[in-house]
């Protein structure tokens, strides 16, 4: 047992990743035998302004960035929209002072994929109050046409148009944060660029019914993983002159910084988060509760499908998912992802829809990944949405987690086994 399983279980208490507060969930060992299933937690081994200079003074696979990146240099950095919790405020100034750039000269293009472009606020959130006023912003739009050209197809057959404006720059940055993803592995590396600044049907190909569907395009697997292969096979016709990501604790600590070529910078990355989040458990279990690894994490339903994904890897069969998540920004209310899951009305039938090869709706995988598991387990959900949107995406509102949960193992005729992932997604549990 980790050291923190051990601290939460004594105190029979475990504090659930929720919004911005967390929740606390009593684990009363009469009801149920409890396994909490967390992730190693590093601290950070020296001030971040230590990790990164030794990071950009030796970077994987490329040159020091002060030979890379030469003051007076039109620079794009991408990075990931408020859905990501990447230290922008941190590592944008330590970027222009290791390279003695300006901020006039830098354009920060925000890679929303296919989600909605942010306001004021949210710009705020992603870049600190500073350097929204110090550089160029701009919002990258998959859908618009104009923004997006054409670099080529990749050997697997896809064809990839990457924005313009990231196209264009003297030199290419890509800032990005590691954790475990339920398609491509891992976050960060070429995801930042493909599906980050990607046109929409590039996007629509990365995220074809055969690809999600694969059994390696999961938790923890980079090597061999269609859709990582996909993501790096694109961002080879257009690569990045360097990458900068990072790892974090729970505390959104950086505990480590990855700078240098797209594959080999974050290759070295996915190691660390790999030895601290892959946790083997000895069986499954019949009701596992998660998190979405709050906010900003569980700001909707759609990203909050990772935390399900993540559970659902030692529920058993016709077992239990109970899944704490706040979102506080709804299911969400653009994109397709709610209108494709309220069509139908079983998970049968929306497998059936998003199989289809003419059926090219945005946001069909996610709602594929949802009828997976919920073909699997009963899913419930403590969270703020309203009770008939949860009811139209399949799922059932719970009014408090604490008294379903004991409602539920009372109403047994054994002592179950219960497992508690307090971070959600940021642990993946493997049955050993």
């Amino acid at each position: 047992m980790h050291r923190e399983e051990a601290k939460v279980m004594e105190e029979n208490i475990v504090t659930l990743a929720y919004g911005r507060t967390g929740l606390p969930l009593k684990m009363d060992p009469a009801l149920a035998d409890w396994t909490v299933i967390m992730p190693r937690e590093d601290k950070p081994p020296q001030p971040f302004e230590t990790l990164f200079r030794k990071a950009a003074e030796s970077p994987i696979g490329t040159r020091n960035l002060r030979n890379l990146i030469k003051p007076g240099e039109k620079v794009v950095i991408v990075t990931a929209d408020s859905t990501r919790p990447v230290p922008n405020s941190l590592l944008i100034p330590a970027l222009v002072e290791f390279c003695r750039l300006k901020y006039e000269d830098i354009t920060i293009l925000i890679g929303t994929g296919t989600h909605r472009p942010g306001d004021a606020a949210e710009l705020e959130e992603i870049l600190g109050p500073d350097i929204p006023q110090r550089c160029k912003v701009i919002w990258h739009d998959a859908s618009n046409a104009v923004s997006c050209r054409p670099v080529g197809k990749t050997p697997q057959g896809m064809d990839v148009a990457l924005n313009s404006n990231y196209l264009e720059a003297g030199k290419k940055i890509s800032l990005g944060f590691i954790e475990p993803h339920f398609f491509a592995g891992y976050s960060g590396g070429a995801k930042g660029i493909c599906p980050g600044i990607a046109s929409v049907e590039t996007i629509d190909h990365f995220h074809s019914y055969e690809i999600i569907g694969h059994p390696k395009t999961d938790y923890g697997i980079l090597e061999g993983n269609p859709q990582q292969e996909a993501a790096r096979a694109a961002v080879r016709l257009a690569p990045p002159d360097v990458i900068i990501n990072v790892t974090l604790n729970s505390a959104r600590e950086v505990t480590g910084v990855f700078i240098g070529n797209f594959i080999e910078a974050h290759r070295s990355g996915c190691q660390r988060v790999k030895r601290n989040t892959l946790v083997p458990v000895k069986r499954k279990f019949q009701i596992v509760i998660t998190t979405n690894a709050g906010y900003p994490q569980d700001q909707n339903l759609y990203q909050s499908v990772k935390g399900l994904a993540a559970a659902a890897r030692i529920v058993e069969e016709g077992g239990t998912i109970i899944l704490a998540s706040e979102c506080s920004r709804g299911i969400p209310s653009d994109g397709k992802f709610a209108e494709i899951l309220k069509s139908r009305k079983t998970a049968d039938e929306i497998l059936e829809l998003t199989s289809a090869a003419d059926y090219k709706i945005l946001d069909r995988w996610q709602a594929q990944k949802l009828a997976l598991i919920l073909k699997k387990s009963e899913i419930l959900i403590y969270t703020d949405l309203d009770k008939k949107d949860v009811a139209a995406c399949k799922l059932k509102k719970i009014g408090s987690l604490q008294e379903t949960l004991e409602k539920k193992l009372k109403a047994t005729k054994k002592k179950e086994s219960v497992a508690v992932l307090p971070l959600g997604p940021l642990t993946v549990p493997v049955v050993a």
